[in-house]
């Protein structure tokens, strides 16, 4: 199974998030930590996509402004597009399902293996994000 954790481990797991941002670190580390236990896994995805939320004002308050400057750094070099349109995407994820909101028309994720996907995706996106922003401050 892709979704096995000793691949996923290799990719994300093994290596230590170091923004300048501490509280987007921990919410990381934290996320990833509690990844491990299965009953935790959906806290984790709701940790992790507090830390998506958290990177979208990396560089300001004003989050659309923020997102913009980060959607331009993680595409250089590749389609402006395609990382737009994923974080447009996982934001509308994030605000239909009953990840970090919890009102009665947000949907229930149910299935372990939808969370499993969705902690992958996003913690790609993020990974990618935080390199990128290291080799732009550096």
């Amino acid at each position: 199974n892709l979704l096995d954790l000793n691949i996923n481990t290799e990719l994300l797991f093994n290596k230590e998030i170091t923004t300048k941002d501490i509280e987007l670190n921990n919410l990381i580390k934290e996320a990833k930590d509690r990844f491990y236990i299965p009953s935790d896994q959906k806290i984790a995805l709701e940790k992790l996509w507090d830390a998506f939320e958290r990177i979208k004002t990396y560089f300001e308050s004003n989050k659309k402004k923020s997102s913009e400057k980060l959607v331009l750094i993680i595409s250089e070099g590749f389609d402006k597009e395609i990382i737009s349109n994923e974080f447009k995407l996982l934001t509308s994820i994030g605000n239909t399902f009953r990840i970090r909101h919890h009102e009665t028309d947000k949907k229930e994720l149910g299935d372990e293996k939808h969370i499993t996907y969705l902690f992958f995706r996003l913690l790609s996106l993020i990974d990618l994000a935080t390199n990128k922003i290291n080799e732009n401050e550096n």
